[in-house]
């Protein structure tokens, strides 16, 4: 085994997923910013109460942050630390994860099952993946060779040309309950093109554990509008939801 796989037992799974916070049947949904890039952004979401904190550390997209200038961004705030990587290799993520001391390391390309499950058992992390909604493509069989091996399933409105963070979203109706159904005891996060206005109708059609939101509380491309990212944590806040639906 190699230097940078620690490894975890099931029971330590078990007990690092309970860690976060209540993401389980019944409870409030949670609000993640993400795409956040400065300590002064993260100041804002750490202002606006949000429970988790996403900094992209693969490279080569606009809200890419390298992983060694990302420590001070975590630093500036209270929220539960998410990395988001696109098609790195395992031993990268796990590296990095443990590094920044990751609470979530969040795969957002095209990694297969296995290199989800290594990626899980390497640290006592929890493991998001990300599903785009893709026109066409059932989400039930999308999801479903993910759910035994990853934490959470992050749903994320399709765009070839970057991996979040595009504005856009996906069609509601009945994909909620579709995920539910696929993915057992695992956690649902819901993103793409959510804003503090539309956050209460996403709950309600969706009820996610999480609602993700990252340029829809930007003021201009890349830059955390603290009005707004207030106004999407108490609209989240008021909305409750979470759950099973």
């Amino acid at each position: 085994m190699g230097a940078w796989r620690e490894g975890v037992d099931g029971r330590e799974r078990r007990d690092r997923v309970e860690r976060m916070a209540g993401l389980r049947a019944g409870a409030a949904a949670r609000v993640k910013v993400c795409g956040v890039r400065t300590p002064r952004d993260a100041a804002v979401v750490a202002a606006a109460g949000a429970d988790f904190m996403g900094v992209i550390l693969s490279p080569g997209y606009f809200r890419s942050v390298e992983p060694t200038r990302a420590r001070v961004v975590y630093e500036a705030a209270r929220a539960r630390r998410v990395g988001v990587f696109v098609d790195a290799s395992a031993e990268v993520i796990a590296r990095t994860a443990r590094a920044l001391e990751l609470d979530v390391v969040q795969l957002g390309g095209t990694e297969e099952v296995v290199t989800v499950a290594e990626v899980g058992g390497a640290g006592a992390w929890v493991v998001w993946k990300t599903i785009h909604a893709k026109p066409g493509v059932s989400m039930a069989a999308a999801v479903a060779p993910y759910a035994p091996v990853a934490d959470g399933i992050l749903v994320d409105a399709w765009n070839p040309a970057q991996p979040g963070g595009t504005g856009h979203t996906f069609a509601w109706d009945v994909v909620g309950v579709e995920v539910r159904r696929a993915i057992g005891s695992a956690s649902f996060i819901a993103a793409g093109g959510m804003t503090p206005e539309n956050a209460g109708a996403a709950i309600a059609a969706l009820g996610p554990d999480v609602l993700d939101v990252s340029s829809g509380v930007e003021s201009t491309p890349g830059i955390k509008d603290p009005g707004r990212t207030r106004a999407f944590v108490e609209a989240v806040r008021r909305a409750g939801g979470g759950g099973q639906q």
